[in-house]
């Protein structure tokens, strides 16, 4: 596991996911993507597969949170590269960093 996995684990843990459900799941949609000719269509329809339609709603929430996550990170990247970022921004940084430093130090 990288260090970003681990990272990813240690936080999706502080919500309650269990290290077997995260194994689990990871597990699984690396199968996904080791089938060879995957794209990304083919993986989004492989996964769609495997959810009950009742929670569609739940996973497609999940994108989507992932994605605001993801433009987040990449605008506070950006901004913090032009170092040019407005209060808001810096303030996310911090907790960031803090939050960086408490997985580290171990709590």
């Amino acid at each position: 596991m990288s260090n970003n996995d681990e990272d990813l684990s240690t936080f999706l843990m502080d919500y309650g996911f269990t290290e077997d459900e995260l194994f689990a799941v990871t597990y699984e949609l690396n199968s996904f993507r080791s089938i060879p000719g995957t794209t990304v269509r083919k993986y989004l329809i492989r996964v769609l597969q495997t959810i009950n339609e009742d929670d569609r709603a739940a996973f497609l929430k999940g994108i989507l949170v992932g994605v605001a996550i993801k433009n987040a990170v990449d605008a506070l990247n950006d901004a913090l590269d032009e170092e040019d970022i407005t209060d808001e921004e810096m303030r996310v940084a911090r907790e960031i960093e803090r939050l960086q430093g408490l997985d580290r130090e171990g709590q």
